[in-house]
């Protein structure tokens, strides 16, 4: 057997998914300057990229290239997946060995936070999730639809419809009960909200702004009198770990409506909120649960264990952090920490670190605000525009410094912190429209 049938044979095997990394790279080696003679260049760099490694992650860019190689020649090939099959649990293996590292890098940290937890014990929620995962119950059938993709008005409107009707099922069969069985209560027909111990939980899923399903699902849970972007909330592998990253994946099967929405639509969105419930149950609402004060929402033991999980362990694919919620050397643009740690201090008679903390917050945001109230007299009553309520929230808190006697001024500031949280009930959605000066 000459050389060029021998390269076309292994080629047919590569194709076929039968040689391994190694015997690959063995082969080359040992032939790369027949090689050389016999491909072009670009056939070279698809079969043996520079970077090529023995693993099934490069091997199935080989195949890719030998595919390429027959199909340039007349002759397709019909390409076996087992190198993405073994690559993808390659790739899991490494993620798993990844996350385990994670894990004992934190665990310190961690450690601390569940000692304090066993010292402030909450009480769990027992709820089995889990048997509202698949078809909703009385899911209506689905629709046989004429054409795949909508062209025409009539088609794009039968389709959103189609749609909506989808996602309110869903979110009544699967959301709504794991949200009630953790208190919240329904603040409208996309969102659930809780106020507990001076602490407001919030799941909302925001409407696609060009009429279609949803464009995202928002959690946070934070003290009432602050708004919803500071600190963070959760550790990182849970609010944007493995969970999240499935949840997120083929996001656009329930927020566009351009699709027919059959029974093979029906079932992908079935199957995401599957993993919207996942994301929720076995994550984000366990540990809300766990945080079932302000003073275990601001414990030194709870943001330490925040601090080392902003950013994840390196994902094997890219070299890159699975996540990073991190600001680096940025500074907060609103100085929205500064407004919730600041309150705080005040609410804890630490009013030298309070007061200063609030007069950076206010000050950072004065000029833009000047401007802005403006045009929008009323922007400091809209829950539409967190950074104009967190700044008049901050001028309140802040003023109560202006009176002299101790005593009174406390009074003041219990006042205020009363008449601020009231508004913030209206504000997260806790309460019905809510006046203020």
């Amino acid at each position: 057997m000459n050389f060029q049938d021998e390269m076309k044979q292994i080629f047919l095997r590569v194709a076929a998914g039968e040689v391994e990394p190694e015997e690959w790279e063995a082969w080359w080696n040992s032939n790369r300057l027949r090689l050389e003679e016999s491909l072009n260049r670009g056939d070279q760099g698809r079969m043996m990229p520079a970077l090529w490694d023995a693993n099934y992650y490069w091997m199935a860019k080989t195949q890719s290239g030998v595919a390429y190689y027959f199909h340039a020649q007349g002759r397709p090939v019909k390409i076996s997946s087992y190198y993405e099959e073994k690559m993808q649990e390659e790739e899991m293996r490494e993620r798993q060995k990844a996350m385990e590292g994670y894990h004992r890098n934190t665990a310190s940290a961690r450690q601390r936070w569940e000692v304090y937890l066993e010292e402030h014990p909450a009480s769990p929620v027992i709820f089995d999730w889990k048997s509202l995962m698949g078809t909703p119950a009385r899911q209506e059938p689905a629709k046989d639809f004429p054409y795949k993709h909508a062209r025409t008005t009539e088609q794009w409107k039968e389709c959103g419809e189609e749609l909506k009707l989808r996602l309110k099922e869903n979110l009544q069969a699967k959301i709504a009960p794991v949200a009630k069985a953790y208190g919240m209560k329904k603040a409208g027909p996309k969102t659930f909200v809780r106020e507990k111990n001076g602490l407001v939980s919030r799941i909302q899923f925001i409407g696609y702004f060009r009429g279609g399903g949803y464009e995202a699902v928002i959690c946070y849970l934070c003290p009432i009198y602050a708004i919803q972007y500071g600190i963070l909330g959760l550790p990182g592998h849970i609010c944007q770990g493995e969970n999240f990253q499935r949840m997120q994946k083929d996001w656009g099967v329930i927020q566009y409506g351009m699709e027919a929405v059959d029974a093979a639509m029906v079932e992908r969105i079935n199957r995401k909120f599957d993993d919207i419930l996942i994301f929720l149950a076995d994550g984000v609402l366990p540990e809300w649960q766990r945080i079932h004060s302000l003073e275990a929402y601001f414990a030194r033991e709870r943001q330490d264990y925040l601090k080392v999980t902003e950013t994840g362990p390196k994902n094997p694919k890219t070299g890159r952090p699975m996540w990073d919620l991190g600001t680096g050397e940025k500074k907060d643009p609103w100085r929205a920490d500064d407004y919730l740690l600041g309150v705080w201090d005040l609410l804890n008679a630490r009013e030298a670190e309070g007061y200063a903390r609030l007069e950076k917050c206010v000050k950072h945001n004065t000029d833009y605000m000047k401007e802005h109230l403006k045009e929008f007299p009323d922007a400091c009553n809209d829950p539409r525009d967190a950074m104009a309520v967190m700044y008049r929230n901050a001028q309140l808190f802040l003023e109560t410094k202006e009176v002299p006697e101790t005593e009174k001024r406390r009074d003041k500031l219990q006042e205020t912190y009363e008449e601020v949280c009231r508004f913030m009930r209206y504000y997260h959605g806790l309460a019905k429209k809510t006046e203020r000066d």
